[in-house]
């Protein structure tokens, strides 16, 4: 299972417009197929913070299953990659869990590009890459047999 961390603007974003990559990937962590990673203290700022900006009770128990659905990792390295504390902290959590994407849309964080065999991408680009893998050619196959009577 692919591992990420996703930053709080992600998440934001998810849970105001259901259209979104960020609202896919939420999705998807709900549904177990994402594996997600945070500290503890992350966890809890986000979601007193967005209990505050979700007034929508369904996006509401979404999130509330997307925060069940996050595994806890604990911090072992201090780094100062970029000028933000907090953004930090979500290369740290990447560093600690083994994640294989930071999924944000702060430019600073961004332009790190790659932390120690994490990728850092906005959230399209973390779904391209996410179904590009996930279709390992299997519907063209489905596809090529089909058309060919097997």
């Amino acid at each position: 299972m692919i591992k990420v961390v996703i930053d709080t603007n992600i998440i934001v974003q998810g849970a105001q417009d259901e259209n979104s990559y960020a609202f896919r990937i939420i999705r998807e962590v709900i549904d177990g197929r994402i594996q997600a990673f945070a500290t503890h203290q992350t966890m809890s700022e986000n979601r007193q913070m967005l209990r505050k900006l979700v007034r929508d009770r369904e996006y509401r128990t979404m999130l509330e299953d997307f925060f069940t659905n996050l595994q806890i990792v604990k911090i072992y390295q201090h780094l100062n990659i970029v000028s933000d504390p907090e953004d930090n902290k979500l290369i740290e959590s990447c560093a600690s869990s083994g994640a294989e994407y930071l999924i944000t849309n702060d430019r600073e964080v961004l332009d790190v590009e790659e932390y120690h065999g994490t990728k850092i991408v906005t959230p399209q680009e973390f779904w391209t890459a996410y179904k590009s893998d996930d279709d390992s050619g299997s519907s063209w196959n489905d596809w090529t047999k089909m058309l060919m009577g097997q």
